[in-house]
């Protein structure tokens, strides 16, 4: 047993041992052991006892059956209490390069092998599709903060045109990454100057290959083999692909988000600074990227209050703990307070909840009104300028305090180092509340250490590099949430609230089912972390169906918390079948050297039967079935129909490759005319700006044509060589110029059919539809079953929906209509047509 925990300790790389030596009860529960019994384990970790990931044995037969039994086992459930079991302390040596060991590199490889798939299908191809309207700001914008950053002190003026905030175009970070990656590439002297499709998108490709990587920082949480899983599903995710092919911000925030769970969990189990840093710099970065990060803020702050509050009951027993070995987890649950205490601070919680929503949505219509929104607006301006008045004195007020600290410190009058309980700690039971213990003894210097590095992130990203402190600290404080409360109201993308219900389904299949069993084992077999997954999991679907704004690429933020849920769903049956093999193989050895008369005769004692392992075989196959059409999904969406929005509900109003065209005919009259110098005059309508604001970027004679309510089509002065028109006045701009111009129409972008919208509002004398749409589909279920133009009173028809989905699967057979596009037209001048 002795040398089954020193194997266990030696696991993890990062963790030193020294010789062993007693600790206080208070320092043993500093870390967590790992034991082979989950029984024997101590909830001492704030968030779980992590679950043991498979040893490292050299042994061919015993062993090998009990570290594949080890991957399986539970983690401590988090209703249970025992005695703190002291472990050796962990001590800190300065860093130094280490020839890694063969047991790290084994440990390596599969994750790094599963992060050079997901870095190839996400750069393979990268620059194919064409900018989606999106796409095409963000790229300019980052171009644009590239050459205002080479005359950075010009910056400085308040009159300066350089790049600023806008919660319009989402947070700082992504324009900052891009910019950096444009400037990068032309140090290396890529091709267009290092600006072109491909370098606009690295840098998501590079988060979201991140993103495969990190369940590897959590193996102790999820297993060895639930975190390979995990590592793959995100690797070939059909959404997490497709949207780490595409330069909007949301894959970086997921991947910052999913960085932040595995800081903290590292660091409420190793308490270590460095992961304190990490987690605050992440969440920083994520704030910097999207308004998004409030829903997180509202999911991860309301669970950790619900785990404060679970650890607050803990310390008051309501039935004297008899050490009933078999009693159940009713049981265990009602010895303290802590379950009614949650289930109390839900009913408070509940209508709480319920007024906020309401005065949210309020307030949003008060700031919408046209009436009101000036008072909003002046408001919100005033809060910024006291903010910005009060951010120095705060500052001042840290810096007062982490000054007197180190005086005391070094006028012997606060110990250093010293592991007596002090403050709220003395009242904290360390084993019954590990969560309220990490709080109250988190040494000074870290949660000053990590404030100071988040507000480092956030000084830096919202002022841009400094060149606007005032403006930046205020709008980056206040201005998000403002425009974000505005857009609740708008609902952009105007889906119905079963909009991700539908879409999920439909690209995601392994990791949906799965990840539905994962939720039913995290609940069957809880641990803190593992509730922590569902909560995650469960509060994003329902806050995202709630919020107004409802679109394919926040679809992420949904799959990915599903995907490590999936793969503790299918982590059992994986962990029985590879323990199933090998004991096989071990007993064909055993035998074999039987037969050789070099061992003496044993029955071979299989711990994994063979109608348990069928059952987890089973289940692999039907895993394997269901990666099928996901990975069929994946190549579909992300190389075959990335650009092809009528046939990929996933793709949202996506520009055709007809830009490409369009780009190619301005390229070919410009050569013709003015020797391909990029000087040729070209004129632009307003509804066709984005995206060829982007990739007119370099013909410096181009005119954007603003249009008004007042003159929607404006006339063009002169005659340029080329017209770019789209929407709204592409008839009137065909029939004023087709005698002087060679017009040629093309598709701008296309969409995935909508009749899946409820049916329409129809005005009556009982009800004049006020406030509810007047356009629509028909509905789900006949959108399923018909695709948009049902029979008059047809009905869902299952095998018609089955087989409609299978031939979109497996042909791509479109369900609805494919014909929804928005058009544009080049015109090109008679004498240069010819």
């Amino acid at each position: 047993m002795q040398e089954e925990e020193r194997n266990e300790d030696q696991r993890d790389e990062t963790i030193v041992e020294p010789s062993p030596k007693e600790l206080t009860p208070e320092e043993a529960v500093a870390f967590v052991p790992e034991v082979e019994n989950a029984q024997d384990l101590p909830d001492v970790a704030p968030f779980l006892v992590p679950e043991p990931e498979e040893s490292e044995s050299t042994s061919e037969s015993t062993p090998v059956i009990e570290e594949a039994v080890a991957d399986q086992q539970i983690e401590q459930p988090f209703y249970e209490y025992e005695e703190a079991v002291p472990v050796p302390e962990q001590i800190s040596q300065g860093f130094r390069f280490m020839r890694p060991s063969r047991e790290q590199i084994l440990r390596w490889a599969p994750f790094l092998g599963l992060m050079l798939l997901g870095a190839i299908l996400r750069y393979w191809g990268l620059g194919d599709k064409p900018l989606h309207h999106d796409e095409s700001l963000h790229a300019y914008y980052s171009l644009m903060l590239m050459h205002n950053l080479e005359n950075w002190l010009g910056c400085f003026s308040p009159t300066s045109s350089c790049y600023r905030y806008d919660p319009l175009l989402h947070g700082p970070f992504q324009f900052h990454a891009i910019a950096l990656v444009y400037q990068i590439c032309q140090w290396l002297g890529l091709p267009e100057h290092g600006v072109n499709t491909t370098t606009v998108r690295i840098a998501a490709a590079t988060l979201g290959t991140v993103i495969v990587g990190l369940p590897y920082f959590i193996r102790d949480y999820l297993g060895k083999y639930g975190a390979l899983v995990a590592s793959f599903l995100l690797a070939v995710s059909p959404s997490m692909v497709y949207f780490s092919r595409f330069a909007r911000e949301d894959i970086y925030m997921a991947c910052f988000t999913l960085l932040v769970v595995v800081a903290m969990a590292r660091y409420c189990r190793d308490r270590s600074l460095s992961w304190l840093i990490i987690g605050s710099i992440a969440f920083a970065l994520s704030y910097a990227t999207k308004e998004a990060t409030f829903l997180t803020i509202a999911i991860f702050g309301s669970f950790f209050v619900g785990l404060i509050v679970w650890d607050i009951g803990a310390r008051f027993t309501l039935v004297r703990n008899t050490r009933d070995t078999n009693a159940g987890p009713i049981h265990a649950l009602t010895q303290t307070w802590a379950p009614w205490a949650v289930l109390m601070l839900a009913v408070v919680a509940a209508p709480l909840a319920l007024l906020f929503f309401r005065y949210m949505h309020n307030l949003s219509l008060y700031i919408n009104d046209v009436k009101t929104k000036p008072l909003a607006d002046t408001f919100v301006a005033q809060l910024k300028n006291v903010t910005v008045a009060i951010v120095p004195w705060l500052g001042i007020a840290l810096g007062v305090y982490v000054l007197v600290i180190l005086m005391m410190e070094y006028f012997e009058k606060l110990p250093v180092n010293d592991s007596r309980r002090r403050g709220l700690a003395k009242f904290v039971d360390p084993v019954r509340q590990p969560l309220l213990d990490v709080v109250t003894t988190m040494p000074w210097i870290h949660w000053v250490f990590a404030i100071l590095c988040g507000w480092a992130v956030f000084l830096v990203l919202f002022t841009v590099i400094f060149t606007n402190i005032r403006g930046g600290i205020g709008d980056g404080i206040w201005q998000g949430l403002y425009y974000w409360l505005q857009q609740q109201q708008v609902a952009r993308g105007d889906q119905p609230w079963y909009y991700y219900f539908l879409l999920i389904p439909l690209y995601e299949q392994v990791g949906l089912v799965f990840g539905i069993v994962g939720v039913i084992r995290c609940l069957i077999q809880p641990s803190r972390f593992r509730l922590f997954l569902v909560y995650w999991f469960l509060g994003s679907v329902v806050i995202y169906t709630w919020a107004g704004e409802k679109m394919p690429w926040l679809m992420i933020h949904m799959t990915m918390p599903m995907m490590l849920l999936a793969a503790i769903g299918l982590q059992p049956a994986l962990v029985k079948v590879v323990a199933f093999v090998r004991e096989r193989i071990v007993a064909a050895r055993e035998k074999r050297a039987h037969e050789e008369g070099q061992l003496p005769v044993a029955e071979p004692h299989f711990h994994i039967q063979p109608v348990s392992a069928a059952g987890a075989i089973a289940t692999l196959v039907v895993a394997v079935l269901l990666l099928l059409p996901t990975l069929q999904n994946m190549f579909q969406v992300s190389y075959v129909h990335a650009a092809d929005g009528p046939h990929e509900m996933m793709v949202y109003v996506q520009t055709t490759p007809d830009v490409n065209k369009v780009m190619d005919q301005v390229a070919a009259v410009d050569k013709k005319a003015y020797g391909g110098q990029q000087n040729m005059p070209v004129s632009v309508m307003g509804d066709a700006t984005w995206p060829f604001a982007w990739y007119l970027r370099d013909y410096h004679q181009t005119t954007f044509i603003n249009t008004t309510e007042q003159d929607p089509c404006p006339a063009i002065s002169g005659n340029p060589p080329v017209i770019i028109v789209g929407g709204d006045c592409l008839a009137s701009y065909k029939a004023s110029y087709q005698e002087t111009y060679k017009v040629t129409t093309y598709h701008m972008r296309t969409w995935w059919d909508e009749g899946y919208k409820l049916p329409p509002c129809v005005p009556s004398k009982n009800d004049t539809c006020e406030g509810k749409p007047t356009w629509g589909g028909v509905g789900p279920l006949l959108w399923l079953s018909y695709g948009d133009t049902p029979p008059k009173n047809a009905q869902f028809d299952l095998g018609r929906a089955s087989s409609n989905v299978w031939n979109w699967w497996w042909h791509r057979q479109a369900i609805g209509s494919t014909t929804g596009s928005y058009d544009m037209a080049i015109l090109v001048r008679n004498d240069l047509a010819r």
